[in-house]
């Protein structure tokens, strides 16, 4: 093996090692770049959500969870699931506060269809106001905890919000 020979094997030695660098760097950036864009795709899902549940409270009747837009909250859970396990617990809890507000809903919806003036009596106004600020504390808290994710830093925009009074 001549001199040419040796340092030409190292020299392609070292252009394989760069390769697999940089191709580690361009997965890791590309990987990044992804979350960040989930992320925005997380906060549109939940404003979408939060949007829907403030359209239940002008509906005249409940139609259901099986709506279009509700499907934001299943868009929510799928990203989490996929690209941010590390918010599982703030997703179940806007799950679970999802969850007791379609239950009331639709036990409201029963009790105006069968008796309309015990429904008048129920209150149902303040109670739906009192889930829907819990549900607002609850994508809140999961919008927080996104932003404060280590490679999400500059995640885009807030979740729309609207006035639940």
């Amino acid at each position: 093996m001549s001199n040419v020979e040796y340092y030409l094997l190292w020299l392609a030695g070292g252009l394989i090692v760069i390769a697999l660098i940089s191709a580690l760097i361009t997965r890791h950036l590309r990987r990044s770049v992804i979350r960040r864009l989930k992320a925005v795709e997380l906060l549109d899902a939940l404003g979408r959500y939060s949007e829907w549940v403030a359209a239940q409270r002008r509906n005249l009747l409940f139609q259901g969870d099986v709506q279009e837009d509700a499907s934001a909250m299943a868009e929510v859970r799928a990203i989490v699931r996929q690209w941010f396990p590390d918010l599982a617990a703030a997703s179940a809890q806007v799950l679970a506060v999802h969850t007791r507000l379609v239950a009331f809903l639709s036990s409201q919806q029963a009790l105006r269809l069968q008796d309309p003036e015990a429904w008048l009596e129920s209150d149902h106004d303040v109670r739906f106001l009192e889930q829907w600020r819990e549900l607002d504390v609850a994508v809140e808290r999961m919008a927080q905890e996104l932003r404060l994710l280590r490679d999400i830093a500059p995640a885009g925009p807030e979740p729309r919000r609207t006035s639940a009074a």
